[in-house]
């Protein structure tokens, strides 16, 4: 998915503008991506306490790793 011409590495700022022309207010979008960054942060912890060894510990540290890369270019600014 292409977010503001950006595909791979989507910004909190691109994210906000792309809220600004959705007509969402700036503080809602914030909480809901500081949310979703929150929840992405701990996938898996709660992918391990859903579905106990249903996923190995080798696939949930390359998907955390992922998500994490990804969290940090969306995550609160100053």
């Amino acid at each position: 998915m292409d977010v503001m011409n950006e595909a791979l590495s989507i910004s909190r700022t691109q994210m906000l503008r792309l809220a600004e022309k959705a007509e969402v207010p700036p503080d809602v979008a914030r909480r809901v991506i500081d949310g979703i960054c929150d929840v992405a942060s701990r996938f898996s912890a709660i992918a391990e306490n859903l579905r106990p060894e249903a996923i190995t510990q080798d696939t949930l540290r390359t998907v955390q790793g992922c998500i994490d890369q990804n969290v940090a270019l969306l995550y609160r600014q100053p």
